[in-house]
């Protein structure tokens, strides 16, 4: 009987190339020294498309760095928010009952914004119901088998024009969701990373989910403003990527 190990070196390369690069590290490449070198080739074809792409090696460590999903989580890496800073008014979130006159959107000059070339802003009046959006991963290319096997960083960033140490006027909750919608990972305001003060009263919060369990298809993000007459948000992102130190 023939033995897969007897398989022609150009047969067992296109088995390989059909299987995902986590499982040939981490299964495939303990069977015997020949695998192990097929792996290891294959792995560095992929290290050399990251050189070529740009993207920063020195991020990813570990003994055996995975290139071919580095490679991916780096091309595919964008803000799964949409409209995050409502140019397009306040399309893409979901606003409570009679709360759409709570909202305003506006156009920052320069030097009220904390970016060079200014920006649009949400702004929230006497306090509103916080506005919210679902982010089907999927639909953003992050497959089942990658969300439970590899469990890239998800990353959530937001500016608020209220935001300090003790986050009272600021309200954020970002739940990682399982396909039947039960909460298998959470964060609120006061978990944030804080950005140093700068000109403006904009700070910059994030906040990085990390070895989160199995399971994750969706994210839902909420924030919003209280406790004050007025605040603005601005430019929230989440962001898939690789796992970094």
């Amino acid at each position: 009987m023939v033995n897969i190990e007897d398989l022609p070196k150009e047969m067992l390369l296109e088995v390989f190339l059909r299987l995902p690069s986590w499982f040939l590290l981490r299964s495939c490449r303990l069977v015997c020294s020949g695998w192990r070198d097929m792996v290891d080739t294959l792995n560095m074809g992929w290290k050399e498309k990251c050189e070529q792409a740009g993207y920063p090696l020195g991020v990813l460590t570990g003994a055996l760095p995975d290139w071919k999903t580095f490679y991916f989580l780096c091309r595919m890496k964008k803000n799964l928010i949409r409209n995050p800073c409502g140019e397009e008014g306040l399309n893409s979130w979901q606003i409570g009952p009679d709360q759409e006159e709570a909202w305003d959107v506006a156009k920052l000059s320069r030097d009220d914004s904390p970016f060079e070339d200014g920006t649009w802003c949400f702004g929230a009046f006497s306090g509103p119901s916080p506005k919210s959006q679902v982010i089907v991963l999927k639909d953003h290319g992050y497959w089942d088998e990658l969300m439970d096997e590899v469990k890239p960083d998800i990353v959530v960033k937001d500016w608020c024009d209220v935001l300090d140490e003790d986050p009272y006027n600021y309200t954020l909750h970002v739940k990682l969701l399982s396909a039947d919608s039960e909460v298998l990972c959470e964060c609120r305001a006061e978990e944030l990373v804080l950005s140093e003060p700068g000109e403006t009263e904009w700070r910059e919060g994030s906040y990085t989910f990390h070895n989160y369990p199995a399971g994750v298809r969706y994210i839902y993000f909420e924030h919003g403003v209280t406790g004050v007459d007025c605040g603005g948000l601005t430019n929230s992102s989440i962001t898939v990527g690789p796992r970094f130190p």
